[in-house]
């Protein structure tokens, strides 16, 4: 059932993202990362999380790591929300099917 809600979910974005049409995507995406910041810091501090906090912010490596991997989602984001306002849900959509297929190819020449 929450795989169910959750593909459903996904297949609505577009959506609402069109609802969101006069602004722009980095606007959409602004407010997303704040929002999501706002929500995993009451997480953190609600269910006492906190206990790792020191550690990803005095060293480096989690640190730029964490911050790598954010921007990099934040990109991914910022695409798919130009693409879903500029007509190109199914090229979005490709590219969604895709990264998956990709990650793993790469992880398996990569990494082995």
């Amino acid at each position: 059932m929450l795989a169910f809600s959750a593909y459903l979910l996904w297949g609505a974005f577009p959506l609402y993202f069109n609802l969101l049409a006069a602004a722009d995507p980095l606007e959409i995406i602004a407010h997303r990362i704040f929002w999501s910041f706002l929500f995993c810091l009451a997480g953190v501090l609600l269910w006492r999380e906190w206990g790792h906090l020191p550690e990803i912010l005095t060293k480096p490596r989690p640190f730029w790591g964490l911050a790598a991997a954010g921007l990099l989602v934040s990109v991914n984001w910022v695409i798919y929300v130009w693409g879903v306002l500029n007509d190109h849900i199914v090229d979005a959509a490709l590219g969604y099917f895709i990264n998956p297929l990709f990650t793993v190819a790469l992880a398996v020449l990569v990494l082995k």
